[in-house]
Protein backbone atom coordinates (compact mmCIF):
# COMPACT_ATOMS: atom_id res chain seq x y z
CA UNK A 1 0.00 0.00 0.00
CA UNK A 2 1.00 3.65 -0.19
CA UNK A 3 3.47 5.29 -2.49
CA UNK A 4 5.58 2.67 -4.27
CA UNK A 5 7.55 5.18 -6.30
CA UNK A 6 7.81 8.95 -6.22
CA UNK A 7 5.21 10.76 -8.30
CA UNK A 8 6.62 11.92 -11.63
CA UNK A 9 5.82 15.56 -10.85
CA UNK A 10 7.84 15.31 -7.64
CA UNK A 11 10.93 13.77 -9.22
CA UNK A 12 10.87 16.42 -11.93
CA UNK A 13 10.43 19.22 -9.37
CA UNK A 14 13.10 17.86 -7.01
CA UNK A 15 15.63 17.83 -9.86
CA UNK A 16 15.30 21.63 -9.98
CA UNK A 17 16.66 22.04 -6.42
CA UNK A 18 20.44 22.22 -6.14
CA UNK A 19 20.55 21.59 -2.38
CA UNK A 20 19.39 18.89 0.03
CA UNK A 21 18.64 20.62 3.31
CA UNK A 22 18.26 24.19 4.47
CA UNK A 23 19.70 24.43 7.98
CA UNK A 24 18.93 27.30 10.31
CA UNK A 25 19.91 27.36 13.98
CA UNK A 26 18.66 24.12 15.49
CA UNK A 27 16.17 23.47 12.69
CA UNK A 28 15.64 23.53 8.98
CA UNK A 29 13.81 21.79 6.18
CA UNK A 30 14.86 18.62 4.40
CA UNK A 31 13.06 17.89 1.11
CA UNK A 32 13.42 14.22 0.21
CA UNK A 33 15.31 12.92 -2.75
CA UNK A 34 12.85 11.04 -5.01
CA UNK A 35 14.06 7.61 -3.82
CA UNK A 36 13.32 8.65 -0.22
CA UNK A 37 9.66 9.44 -0.94
CA UNK A 38 8.29 5.86 -0.73
CA UNK A 39 9.93 5.02 2.63
CA UNK A 40 9.06 8.54 3.81
CA UNK A 41 5.38 7.59 3.82
CA UNK A 42 5.88 5.17 6.72
CA UNK A 43 4.29 6.53 9.86
CA UNK A 44 1.99 8.75 7.85
CA UNK A 45 0.19 7.17 4.88
CA UNK A 46 1.22 3.67 5.93
CA UNK A 47 2.13 1.95 9.18
CA UNK A 48 5.48 0.19 9.58
CA UNK A 49 3.76 -3.13 8.80
CA UNK A 50 2.51 -1.75 5.47
CA UNK A 51 -1.08 -1.24 6.64
CA UNK A 52 -2.69 1.83 5.11
CA UNK A 53 -3.41 4.75 7.43
CA UNK A 54 -5.26 6.69 4.74
CA UNK A 55 -8.83 7.76 5.34
CA UNK A 56 -11.40 10.35 4.37
CA UNK A 57 -12.72 11.28 7.82
CA UNK A 58 -11.83 14.42 9.78
CA UNK A 59 -8.22 14.26 10.96
CA UNK A 60 -7.32 11.30 8.71
CA UNK A 61 -4.27 11.16 6.49
CA UNK A 62 -5.74 12.02 3.09
CA UNK A 63 -5.28 9.77 0.03
CA UNK A 64 -3.85 12.64 -2.05
CA UNK A 65 -1.09 13.56 0.43
CA UNK A 66 2.50 12.58 -0.29
CA UNK A 67 5.22 13.21 2.29
CA UNK A 68 8.03 15.04 0.49
CA UNK A 69 10.25 15.94 3.42
CA UNK A 70 10.28 17.10 7.02
CA UNK A 71 11.32 19.91 9.27
CA UNK A 72 14.57 18.97 10.96
CA UNK A 73 13.79 20.42 14.40
CA UNK A 74 10.66 18.41 15.26
CA UNK A 75 10.45 15.93 12.40
CA UNK A 76 7.01 17.15 11.37
CA UNK A 77 6.15 16.02 7.85
CA UNK A 78 6.13 18.34 4.89
CA UNK A 79 3.68 16.94 2.39
CA UNK A 80 2.12 17.90 -0.90
CA UNK A 81 -1.13 17.15 -2.62
CA UNK A 82 -0.78 14.75 -5.51
CA UNK A 83 -3.25 17.04 -7.31
CA UNK A 84 -1.91 20.01 -9.32
CA UNK A 85 -0.72 22.62 -8.48
CA UNK A 86 0.50 20.42 -5.60
CA UNK A 87 -0.02 22.71 -2.61
CA UNK A 88 2.41 21.97 0.22
CA UNK A 89 1.44 21.52 3.87
CA UNK A 90 2.84 20.59 7.24
CA UNK A 91 1.20 19.27 10.38
CA UNK A 92 2.31 18.39 13.87
CA UNK A 93 2.81 14.66 14.27
CA UNK A 94 1.77 12.78 17.39
CA UNK A 95 -1.44 14.76 17.86
CA UNK A 96 -3.84 11.89 17.10
CA UNK A 97 -5.25 13.58 14.03
CA UNK A 98 -3.87 15.52 11.11
CA UNK A 99 -4.57 19.25 10.99
CA UNK A 100 -2.69 20.43 7.91
CA UNK A 101 -1.43 23.98 7.63
CA UNK A 102 -0.52 25.46 4.26
CA UNK A 103 3.20 26.00 3.68
CA UNK A 104 2.97 27.08 0.03
CA UNK A 105 0.10 27.21 -2.47
CA UNK A 106 2.02 25.15 -5.05
CA UNK A 107 5.15 23.04 -5.32
CA UNK A 108 6.72 25.81 -7.41
CA UNK A 109 5.98 28.40 -4.71
CA UNK A 110 7.47 25.97 -2.17
CA UNK A 111 10.71 25.90 -4.17
CA UNK A 112 10.80 29.69 -4.17
CA UNK A 113 10.14 29.77 -0.41
CA UNK A 114 12.93 27.23 0.14
CA UNK A 115 15.34 29.34 -1.91
CA UNK A 116 14.39 32.46 0.07
CA UNK A 117 14.87 30.48 3.30
CA UNK A 118 18.24 29.21 2.06
CA UNK A 119 19.39 32.79 1.36
CA UNK A 120 18.15 33.97 4.76
CA UNK A 121 19.82 31.00 6.51
CA UNK A 122 23.24 31.59 4.90
CA UNK A 123 25.81 31.90 7.67
CA UNK A 124 23.23 30.77 10.24
CA UNK A 125 23.23 27.00 9.64
CA UNK A 126 23.81 25.97 13.25
CA UNK A 127 23.23 27.34 16.74
CA UNK A 128 26.72 28.83 17.05
CA UNK A 129 26.59 30.42 13.59
CA UNK A 130 23.14 31.82 14.33
CA UNK A 131 24.29 33.29 17.65
CA UNK A 132 27.22 34.96 15.88
CA UNK A 133 25.06 36.24 13.02
CA UNK A 134 21.64 37.04 14.43
CA UNK A 135 19.25 38.47 11.85
CA UNK A 136 18.04 42.01 12.33
CA UNK A 137 14.32 42.75 12.53
CA UNK A 138 14.68 44.34 9.09
CA UNK A 139 16.14 41.11 7.67
CA UNK A 140 13.37 39.08 9.29
CA UNK A 141 10.74 41.45 7.90
CA UNK A 142 12.31 41.30 4.44
CA UNK A 143 12.22 37.49 4.47
CA UNK A 144 8.62 37.39 5.70
CA UNK A 145 7.59 39.95 3.09
CA UNK A 146 8.95 37.63 0.39
CA UNK A 147 7.09 34.70 1.95
CA UNK A 148 3.87 36.74 2.10
CA UNK A 149 4.18 37.46 -1.60
CA UNK A 150 4.95 33.83 -2.53
CA UNK A 151 2.10 32.43 -0.42
CA UNK A 152 -0.58 34.97 -1.32
CA UNK A 153 -0.46 36.39 2.22
CA UNK A 154 -1.64 33.11 3.74
CA UNK A 155 -1.41 33.35 7.55
CA UNK A 156 -0.72 29.63 8.08
CA UNK A 157 2.14 29.75 5.60
CA UNK A 158 3.54 32.93 7.12
CA UNK A 159 3.41 31.30 10.57
CA UNK A 160 5.17 28.15 9.31
CA UNK A 161 8.05 30.13 7.83
CA UNK A 162 8.27 32.39 10.90
CA UNK A 163 8.74 29.28 13.05
CA UNK A 164 11.50 28.14 10.69
CA UNK A 165 13.43 31.35 11.41
CA UNK A 166 12.74 30.94 15.14
CA UNK A 167 10.49 33.98 15.24
CA UNK A 168 7.40 34.48 17.39
CA UNK A 169 5.17 36.12 14.83
CA UNK A 170 2.67 37.28 17.46
CA UNK A 171 5.40 39.24 19.27
CA UNK A 172 7.15 40.50 16.13
CA UNK A 173 7.01 44.23 15.48
CA UNK A 174 7.32 44.96 11.79
CA UNK A 175 9.94 47.68 11.21
CA UNK A 176 8.50 50.96 9.98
Amino acid sequence: MGVQKPPGWYAKWRATLDFDTVKYGVGGIHPFQPDDVPPGQVGFAVASDGESRVGIGPGDWRPEWVVIGHDTACGDPVFASDEAPHPVFSAMHGEGSWEPKLVAPSIEAFAQCLRAFQAFAAGRGGPVELEENLPTPEQQAQFLTVIRSLTNDNQDALSFWAVQIELDLDAFHWPA
